[in-house]
């Protein structure tokens, strides 16, 4: 019997052709797997930057300017404008106002943004900061005293006492609002502006 038809395969075709196509198979299973292995890679990390976008997008990412001063400004200690005796708080007209959600409540700057324009206050674009230690911090530049407390006076609500502090960069009668956890609503509005009339308390040094 010749090689030829000892070669033959039962189906017409040589042995040759078939380990060749056993190699082809095998190659296409291979690249398959691999091309699996790195699909799957890729949709694994597709969903983790997702996750961590979506992370980022939730993170307060903005904060206010750096703050020089605590919450009691003295004149001894900065170049505090100290008010007079009987002073009372600036007109909510002259008093610009930005609000910054430090808290996880999705639009709460937006509306308490709202809320102060509709008592008055000139108000800026609403963000976000990670810098709210307290409920309400109140932060205000060396002229600022007086507009930070007529701010002031439209959050003492229930048991909550807005804190003050100085940014000795800040200029004029602009002032931020850091709402924290602890933020619930604005004063009422009759109370407010009852507390607008009524002399601001005198910081000490001054």
């Amino acid at each position: 019997m010749s090689s030829s038809h000892r070669d033959a395969h039962p189906y017409g075709r040589s042995a040759d052709d078939v380990r060749r196509r056993d190699q082809r198979l095998r190659r296409t299973r291979r690249l398959r797997v691999t091309q699996l292995v790195v699909f799957s890679a890729l949709a694994i990390a597709l969903v983790l930057v997702g996750v961590y976008a979506f992370g980022e997008f939730r993170r307060p990412s903005e904060d206010p300017g750096e703050i020089a001063v605590g919450a009691s400004p003295t004149a001894e200690d900065s170049a505090l404008v100290c008010p007079q005796e009987g002073d009372t708080p600036a007109d909510p007209a002259d008093v610009t106002v930005r609000v910054l959600n430090g808290t996880s409540r999705s639009g709460l700057a937006g509306s308490v943004t709202e809320e102060l324009g509709e008592r008055g206050f000139t108000t800026d674009k609403p963000g976000n900061t990670g810098s709210a230690s307290g409920a309400v911090t109140i932060v205000h530049g060396p002229e600022g005293y007086l507009a930070a407390a007529a701010v002031a006076a439209q959050f003492r609500a229930g048991d909550v006492t807005p804190e003050l502090k100085l940014d000795e960069k800040a200029e004029g009668a602009t002032v931020e609002v850091l709402l924290g956890d602890g933020y619930r609503e604005l004063a009422a509005a009759k109370k407010a502006a009852a507390a607008l009339k009524e002399p601001v308390a005198i910081p000490e040094g001054c």
